[in-house]
């Protein structure tokens, strides 16, 4: 019973409850509306981002486009839309503001940049005027009596003309220290008549001597040109041979060490730094061998190089490596002639043999001199037979004779005993040779006595000191040598 009665009394408590809640929705719907007009306040979409314009700048990413993509999207009349003149009551100033700033960086220059852009035109203005004063001072007049007295042809004044040459008299010498020779004399003094040969012979080296080529499978190969070492010894006993290279020392004087290995053909060695360059061209130079250019001649395959002395020049095809060539060979019993005749200058002798083979030419020539010789000779010989009446009165026969000799045949028999002899020598004791020149320069290297700290302290020594230890060391070596063979 009790149970009945509580279940009861909680039924009658939800009705009530659930009435109760009705009644309040009822009482809410039929109260009037206070507000007739409400104003609807919504928040961006987007969220600000934490990087600047000015950070996205400084890391190299252009904002601008950004902006452009955004602008792309929206509606043609917002694009044409001035911020300044946006009237909307909702825009705030920050936003005003934020537009504005915008709108001021749409050059895309960073402060950074426009401090870097004004020491740009700083520097391009200061070396404009370094530019135009130096010209200036190159246009003055000469600064001594040495330099006006080397630049003859463009005397002092100020007028157009005269500081325009010094200009570029000036100018040129500025570029020269490149194109010109390391040296203005590039051979010493030659030594007096009995020590020295009186002709010159300089000789090129690339496809005139040797022929140098490159394969995948053996790298650089140099090949010798046929003859040439029986034309180095020959023709040494006649001339002073300047070997002269178009390449630098350093990549040809082991080329170099192997055609004259005891150094006894090659008097000097020149390479290309002392070549002229001059319009693309290397030239060699003969006016600078400090020699008379009467008594030097050239052999070359390139007309570059024999430029300026085209009358002294023997040209010759380039040798490309056929071993069947005998150019140089051909090439001594004219050389040998030249050498062994009183000439004052060779020049006129060789612009007669311009246009033609020398090698043919000059046999031609001598057969005509020989050929003239022998009838000479044969008609002597006939005239003193007849005037032999003691052989013809006696009965004796007279000795046939041999086919005379001219002069230079003699020259050539005795120069090629000479040449024989140099040979033999040089295989019995060429090796003793190197071997003394080598302990010789140990031994003066051994007695320098240049230091670095020297270098230093007291600065190069001058070429007399130089010259002087040089000989001193000589002559002890020698006393040396003399104990050594007295013991």
């Amino acid at each position: 019973m009790n149970q009945l009665l509580r279940s009861l009394g909680q039924t009658s408590r939800m009705v009530a409850a659930r009435s109760s809640a009705t009644a309040r929705l009822s009482v809410t719907a039929a109260r009037p509306a206070t507000m007739t007009a409400a104003v609807r306040f919504y928040s961006k979409d987007s969220k600000d981002s934490l990087l600047s314009d000015d950070i996205l700048a400084k890391a190299g990413i252009d904002s601008s486009s950004k902006a452009e993509s955004s602008n792309s999207t929206s509606n043609t009349s917002s694009q044409t839309k001035d911020p300044e003149s946006d009237s909307s009551p909702h825009t705030s100033e920050e936003q005003r503001q934020h537009w504005k700033d915008t709108a001021k960086r749409a050059s895309n220059k960073t402060t950074t940049d426009l401090k870097r852009e004004k020491h740009s035109n700083y520097f391009y203005l200061a070396s404009l005027g370094a530019l135009v004063g130096g010209s200036i001072y190159l246009t003055r007049d000469w600064d001594d009596a040495e330099e006006e007295l080397k630049h003859k042809d463009v005397p002092n004044g100020y007028s157009a003309d005269l500081c325009w040459a010094r200009f570029k008299t000036r100018l040129g010498g500025v570029f020269g220290f490149f194109n010109e020779p390391v040296f203005d004399k590039l051979l010493p003094d030659p030594l007096p008549a009995p020590y020295t040969p009186p002709l010159t012979l300089v000789l090129g080296l690339d496809d005139v001597l040797v022929h140098s080529e490159w394969s995948r499978q053996y790298g650089w190969r140099t090949a010798k040109r046929p003859g040439l070492d029986y034309f180095l010894g020959y023709l040494s006993q006649y001339y002073e041979i300047v070997l002269f290279s178009s390449n630098y020392m350093i990549n040809s004087e082991k080329v170099v060490e192997g055609i004259d290995k005891y150094k006894a053909y090659i008097t000097y060695r020149l390479y290309r730094e002392g070549t002229t360059y001059r319009n693309g061209k290397i030239i060699k130079d003969l006016s600078l061998l400090n020699r008379d250019l009467g008594k030097v001649i050239m052999i070359d395959c390139r007309e570059d190089s024999y430029a300026l002395q085209p009358e002294n020049a023997i040209p010759l095809k380039p040798w490309e490596g056929n071993a069947d060539d005998k150019e140089l060979i051909k090439l001594i019993p004219f050389l040998e002639w030249l050498a062994t005749q009183p000439i004052k200058d060779v020049r006129p002798i060789l612009k007669s043999f311009e246009d033609k083979y020398i090698p043919d030419e000059y046999q031609r020539r001598e057969s005509i001199v020989r050929k003239k010789f022998e009838d000479e000779w044969y008609a002597e010989q006939a005239k003193r037979q007849k005037n032999d009446w003691a052989s013809a009165f006696l009965g004796i026969k007279p000795p046939t004779q041999a086919a005379p000799m001219m002069p230079q045949d003699y020259i050539r028999q005795e120069a090629q005993k000479r040449y024989e002899f140099i040979q033999n020598e040089l295989a019995e004791k060429g090796e003793k040779m190197l071997a003394d020149e080598k302990a010789y320069e140990q031994k003066m290297l051994s007695e320098q006595r240049f230091t670095l700290n020297k270098l230093v302290t007291e600065g190069l020594p001058k070429p007399e000191e130089i010259q002087a230890a040089a000989l001193a060391a000589e002559q002890k070596i020698k006393e040396e040598q003399k104990q050594q063979g007295q013991k």
